[in-house]
């Protein structure tokens, strides 16, 4: 599987209109990250950069775009829950489910 890479801000243009896939930076502050731990190990593996700039350690974090219809079919057999709500929120689909 691919992931497109994208801007801070979440935006598609035409090229990516089919594009569902996408890695989104995740800047998290310094005061916030395990330096020492958990995003040290990230930062020395090449999986987290440092931006100084900003002080915050940045991951990609992994974000697919849901098409129409597409969580209320991943859903449809669950017999604990039910949709209570369905609504298109910035740039993806959601849903509010209620336990049964």
């Amino acid at each position: 599987m691919t992931a497109a890479a994208c801007s801070d801000s979440l935006s598609m243009d035409e090229n990516d209109k089919t594009q569902q896939e996408y890695f989104v930076p995740w800047h998290l502050p310094f005061h916030r990250a395990e330096i020492s731990g958990a995003s040290a190990a990230a930062l020395q593996n090449g999986l987290a950069k440092k931006d100084d700039k900003k002080g915050t350690v940045v991951y990609n974090r992994y974000y697919h775009i849901f098409v129409e219809g597409e969580l209320q079919r991943l859903v449809a057999d669950m017999k604990n829950a039910a949709i209570v709500d369905q609504f298109y929120d910035k740039s993806n689909w959601c849903i509010v489910l209620e336990k049964l």
